[in-house]
């Protein structure tokens, strides 16, 4: 058994050093690293969803004829963006809207989404989760009627 340490220890061959690191070079630094570079799509997708539901959102608080009306409207259409997208609806982790509702004015539309930061196969989710924000601004038209005539 000494001799066979001796063999595998010494300087003549080298090779059960090279076969050591590389299974650590392996293990440790180049699988987590694919792993994370496997996830960006993925938060290029959250990101990409966010961007559209805020878009859509603010257009149809724009649209409404009353914030309560364009709040409703634009809720269930981020919620039919996102579950259209295949995340989950729970991802919604808010909607909200800045601006005033009157003709010549802007509104901005908030959308954040929660994502789990890493999911690897055969186990689920890992880690906590990260907050997407996006934000978007729609114009109400000048020449805009509220209501009924």
């Amino acid at each position: 058994m000494r001799n066979l340490w001796r063999k595998v220890a010494s300087d003549e061959t080298g090779s059960a050093y090279a076969a050591i690191e590389m299974v650590l070079v392996l293990g440790f630094i180049l699988l987590p690293l694919l792993a994370g570079i496997a996830q960006l799509p993925r938060w290029v997708d959250a990101r990409s969803t966010a961007d559209l539901a805020a878009q859509e959102a603010a257009r149809e608080m724009v649209l409404a004829d009353s914030y309560d009306e364009g709040h409703a409207a634009a809720a269930l259409v981020v919620v039919t963006i996102i579950s259209n997208r295949g995340l989950d609806v729970g991802a919604l982790a808010g909607l909200d809207f800045d601006g005033v509702l009157a003709r010549g004015e802007t509104v901005t539309a908030t959308v954040t989404l929660r994502v789990p930061p890493v999911i690897l196969p055969g186990v689920g989710p890992v880690g906590g989760t990260i907050n997407i924000s996006r934000t978007a601004t729609e114009r109400v038209d000048d020449y805009r009627q509220f209501g009924a005539p």
